[in-house]
């Protein structure tokens, strides 16, 4: 080959090169983008989705008043857990703030369960403006909290109340966003069980700021079914 045939070589496979580079760089970039809308979308719309992930690993659901443990003192000092809704006008809704979903097993011989997996959602707030949020733990969307103790020091089985009470730091420390700019509609807070143990419901309304997209959205009465 001569010299000019060699440049002229060299020159298309510069041409060529910085081309796949280019469709590189704006396939990641477009990538990026569209996983960046998927997770805004989520984040918009996602709350009955991710509970009905969620309760696919679960098997009890537990409502506590509040993942505050200064409220908790009225009883001792332990989480204070909100019964199944008796549908009873006269006692009121019965509501908290904290729902904790755990997975258990039934080990033979023993009447009391297991539990081996937490994932925890609270509500800080109240029910008069919209500074409300709804946090959820572990952060990672498809992680659980492992219970590496779920025993006492006489050998018995841990109730979900306990594990809370024992684990609330973590909890409350480092926890995934999932809504906020709420506001609960019931007092107590938004979420009850109804009819059932499996059965949950979380009533919250959403409103954004002046500079939001979202204006008193409604996201009452979102529920979750264990199988």
């Amino acid at each position: 080959m001569t010299l000019v045939e060699i440049m002229v070589s060299m020159a298309l496979g510069v041409v060529v090169i910085g081309t796949a580079t280019w469709f590189l760089f704006e396939g990641t970039k477009a990538s990026y983008k569209s996983m960046a809308n998927v997770e805004n979308s989520i984040q918009q719309w996602g709350l009955a989705t991710k509970l009905q992930i969620d309760g696919k690993i679960a098997n009890l659901i537990t409502v506590i008043n509040s993942a505050d443990k200064s409220t908790w003192l009225v009883n001792g000092g332990d989480p204070i857990v909100i019964g199944v809704e008796d549908n009873d006008p006269a006692t009121g809704l019965k509501r908290g703030k904290m729902l904790v979903l755990s997975k258990s097993q039934l080990l033979e011989g023993v009447d009391t369960k297991l539990i081996t997996d937490i994932i925890v959602y609270y509500y800080t707030g109240n029910n008069t403006d919209f500074n409300g949020t709804l946090k959820r733990y572990p952060k990672d969307v498809r992680g659980t909290f492992k219970v590496t103790a779920p025993k006492d020091g006489a050998g018995n089985l841990k109730s979900v109340a306990q594990l809370v009470r024992e684990n609330i730091d973590t909890f409350t420390g480092d926890p995934a966003l999932v809504q906020d700019k709420l506001t609960s509609i019931a007092p107590g807070g938004p979420f009850a069980q109804l009819n059932s143990s499996n059965n949950a419901s979380i009533a919250l309304i959403r409103q954004e700021n002046s500079i939001g997209k979202v204006v008193n959205q409604n996201l009452t009465e979102v529920s979750i079914n264990l199988r």
